[in-house]
């Protein structure tokens, strides 16, 4: 088995490349990827911080990566693009950049990503990637996927058309969802889900005296995985989900 690469992104700031993690390094250590997960999952923990910036605008959480643990394990294959968006290339993308370069030089023989979507911007690109990768012998492997990794002409096919096709679907949902939210707002009705109320320091008790997983957590308390962590992580001072409480397993 040779190395595993991980690509990490999200197109918004107001999205974080948390929400992928454990379902990359699953991936990578079922299939017996040799490498030090402890060490990756100690940087991945504290790569990604909150931040709500002052002025107007400041009203929602936005998500920032810190430079030096995103070089730390991007020197290890792992890469982390946070709220990199736009058509500007690798000025705004440049973890996209170096994991190109690395698989030039084959530091790694998979790819393994959330979605085949997090290849590209839009489907052009992402076919572009896929096809640039499969020629260097970079196999991908999506986590979120029924049909298998990327290798064969017919596999690029395949996912050049899947990937057609969630693009129509997400844009339609998209266009869908903005017209709906603006007769919501021109009829003068509240747009966007309720803050969910729950006792947050059940969160640390379950988690440090009772030693439960973060999704048996999330169902005992009917919040979402990521609200439950980041309670946590506000109450308890912990740096994030893959650092794990004695006892206690993801």
């Amino acid at each position: 088995m040779g190395l595993d690469a991980l690509y990490f992104r999200v197109s918004s700031d107001h999205q974080t490349t948390e929400n992928q993690f454990e379902d990359l390094l699953q991936v990578a250590e079922r299939d017996g990827s040799r490498r030090d997960w402890s060490e990756i999952r100690r940087l991945l923990a504290s790569a990604v911080y909150e931040e709500r910036p002052a002025g107007p605008g400041g009203t929602r959480t936005v998500f920032r990566v810190r430079p030096e643990v995103v070089t730390a394990l991007a020197e290890q294959c792992v890469y982390v693009e946070q709220g990199k968006s736009g058509r500007v290339g690798a000025k705004r993308r440049p973890l996209f950049e170096q994991m190109k370069r690395d698989a030039a030089v084959r530091k790694f023989d998979r790819l393994l990503v959330w979605k085949v979507s997090r290849m590209g911007r839009d489907m052009r690109e992402v076919i572009s990637t896929v096809y640039e990768l499969a020629d260097l012998g970079i196999t991908v492997v999506p986590a979120k996927s029924q049909t298998g990794s990327i290798s064969s002409t017919m596999g690029k096919l395949l996912w050049a058309i899947q990937a057609w096709y969630a693009e129509m679907e997400n844009d339609e949902k998209s266009e869908t969802i903005k017209a709906g939210q603006a007769r919501a707002r021109a009829a003068g009705k509240h747009v966007g889900r309720p803050r969910r109320i729950f006792d947050r320091a059940t969160v640390v008790r379950l988690r440090d005296q009772e030693h439960l997983s973060w999704p048996e957590i999330s169902r005992r308390t009917g919040a979402g995985l990521g609200t439950v962590v980041r309670a946590y992580r506000d109450l308890s001072g912990s740096p994030g989900p893959f650092q794990n409480s004695p006892g206690a397993s993801l």
